[in-house]
């Protein structure tokens, strides 16, 4: 009997070290969770084209590297509870590496501090965490990837100036408020108003969420208030939707030049039927893919750079087939 007693303790106890093996653990930043080869992706809402591009390619490169990738998404862009809450959920689970695309610069640092912790490396899309608040919390982003937001909404916006003959009365449709890179385009836009030499006079400045109904609202507003209004530069192209979508309500379609950011489908539709100007290609998929493989490397032990760029370009009707 004692023999049986102890073979079964044996065995109760080889199983709880392999249990052990498995877990994630709860130490410090230089410990390295277990199960390295899984990653997720944590994105904005995938409501937005844009997102599920970025997901594509994320899947691709996860599926010939041998990664095993987790992909969640929240329902709205301004969701960033959730979107926190979906940090935590894979902090617990053990993941090698995150790949973040925040809702909010600001309030994604705290979940991630939790996630650093575990020893989880982080790896940021699109939209920076706002590297002042992490610098202060302590919070080591690996790498950023993504496009130079600005550069990328001054060509936008020039196109439309130069589209109005470089004179009038603009307005400009921005994303969340706060969010780094809503600011970022923002300060594009008027680079680029700025360049005019005072030619061009902005008469409005209002928040379309990144969403298109908001955008349409807003836009009804803008109108009805500036009758003599030239050109809309959007954030997003998901707002420019509602924006093109508020000016033909009006009966305005013709007059009205929109350009916009982001190489939406929907968007590229609306430039081939003349309702929008231009957008911007930023490469989402080529983000996905460039997150993945970013994550291979630091869990591989490599080194990765600080920033790795996504080029941004200016796209037009002559650009689509």
């Amino acid at each position: 009997m004692t023999r049986f007693l102890l073979a079964g303790l044996a065995s109760i106890l080889l199983l709880a070290g392999c249990d052990q093996g498995g877990s994630s653990g709860s130490g410090a930043a230089s410990t390295r969770p277990a199960g390295t080869t899984r990653v997720a992706l944590i994105m904005k809402a995938r409501t937005n084209p844009f997102f599920d591009r970025m997901a594509s390619g994320a899947e691709a490169a996860a599926r010939e590297a041998g990664i095993d990738l987790q992909v969640l998404a929240i329902d709205r862009e301004t969701d960033h509870e959730k979107q926190a809450a979906q940090v935590e959920t894979v902090t617990a689970q053990g993941v090698g590496a995150i790949l973040i695309a925040p809702a909010d610069s600001k309030a994604i640092i705290a979940p991630l501090l939790q996630a650093q912790a575990r020893g989880i490396r982080i790896i940021n899309l699109d939209n920076r965490v706002d590297r002042e608040e992490a610098d202060r919390a302590g919070l080591r982003i690996d790498t950023f990837i993504g496009p130079d937001n600005e550069e990328g909404a001054r060509k936008s916006a020039a196109a439309m100036i130069e589209a109005i003959g470089g004179e009038g009365k603009v307005a400009m449709l921005e994303g969340i408020r706060g969010v780094d890179n809503a600011e970022a385009r923002k300060r594009g836009f008027l680079k680029a108003v700025e360049a005019t030499g005072g030619k061009i006079q902005v008469v409005a400045m209002d928040t379309g969420e990144w969403a298109t109904e908001p955008a349409q609202k807003k836009m009804e507003s803008i109108l009805n208030t500036h009758k003599d209004l030239r050109g809309v530069f959007c954030a997003n192209d998901m707002m420019a939707l509602g924006v093109i979508q508020a000016i033909a309500s009006a009966g305005r379609t013709g007059e009205i030049v929109v350009s916009a950011y982001d190489n939406l489908e929907a968007a590229r539709q609306a430039i081939k039927a003349g309702r929008l100007l231009a957008t911007i290609e930023q490469h989402p998929d080529k983000m996905g893919a460039l997150g993945v493989e970013a994550a291979r490397k630091l869990l591989s032990g490599e080194q990765v750079p600080d920033y790795i760029p996504v080029p941004t370009d200016l796209v037009v009707a002559a650009d689509i087939p």
